[in-house]
């Protein structure tokens, strides 16, 4: 088995390697002077099973996941595993106006073309799955966040929507405690009404629970309105922590302390993904 990734996934595609005892195998990759991006595959990798492990969050990530996909394949592995850490795009899953691209079909479609099987960690939405007749998977992170937070005394578990109230109530089942969403209404183009649950939260420890921090808006509105109700801890854990705009910094004001995976890495990755992907392959 052989591994290989792009660069913003190297420290993850490490701690994967030495847990599953296989090599991470050598690449080229240069951008040309007209921005073109030229891939080069430098361990001979046919007959093997092949992981290859990258982001889709930017175009050139995009581009230079493809040009990669592509390299192993041309040299006839075994088998041809795409893992996307953070599986970027997968927002707009469905057609919701006339006209509009759906962008997760484009990208699995084009994943399609190179893998035998795909694997992503928490995409946003599950119908992601269904543009594809390969074995695609959708990881689900649970054990390292139970195991961060398992000893912090959560009383609630929330989320910030209600479309993510199902994480939310997995997650207080193993804690042991009560999960709630937000209520989310859209007012106008400009306008988001956000309404707590009706429960008590003066002097409770909660933990705000989502699948990613973009913007950070709605995580930030969610913590004023729980903070305003004299919570006693406020912890924001998210599977990815994407933190665009600086979000991270005007959130880490507010709490007791940010908690993200190693998908995307950051000084707030504090919980680790190679574990559940490697539990995939034991037999």
């Amino acid at each position: 088995m052989k591994i290989l990734s792009l660069p913003s996934s190297q420290e993850l595609a490490l701690k994967i390697a030495n847990r599953m005892d296989c090599k991470i195998a050598d690449y080229k990759s240069v951008r040309f002077p007209d921005g073109e991006i030229y891939t080069k595959i430098d361990t001979p990798l046919e007959g093997e099973m092949v992981i290859v492990i990258g982001n889709t969050n930017t175009d050139s990530n995009i581009i230079s996941y493809l040009l990669l996909l592509d390299a192993v394949k041309e040299e006839n592995p075994k088998e041809l595993i795409a893992f996307i850490p953070y599986f970027g795009y997968a927002r707009q899953h469905k057609l919701y106006n006339k006209g509009e691209a759906i962008a997760s079909k484009v990208m699995t479609k084009s994943i399609d073309n190179f893998a035998d099987k795909i694997i992503a960690v928490e995409l946003h939405d599950e119908q992601t799955l269904n543009y594809t007749n390969k074995p695609f998977i959708n990881l689900k992170i649970k054990k390292p966040v139970f195991n961060f937070f398992k000893d912090k005394g959560i009383d609630y578990v929330i989320s910030p929507d209600d479309g993510g109230y199902q994480r939310a109530n997995d997650m207080a089942n193993l804690l042991g405690c009560n999960a709630y969403y937000i209520d989310k209404k859209r007012i106008d183009a400009d306008t988001v009404e956000m309404k707590l649950p009706e429960v008590e939260f003066k002097n409770k420890n909660i933990l705000l629970l989502d699948d990613m921090i973009s913007t950070g808006h709605t995580m930030l509105n969610a913590i004023n309105l729980i903070s305003n109700k004299g919570a006693k801890k406020i912890y924001c854990c998210a599977i990815h922590g994407i933190f665009a705009e600086n979000s991270d910094k005007l959130i880490k004001e507010k709490i007791d302390e940010i908690v993200v995976t190693d998908t995307i890495q950051s000084e707030y990755s504090k919980l680790s993904v190679a574990d559940e992907f490697v539990k995939l392959f034991e037999k």
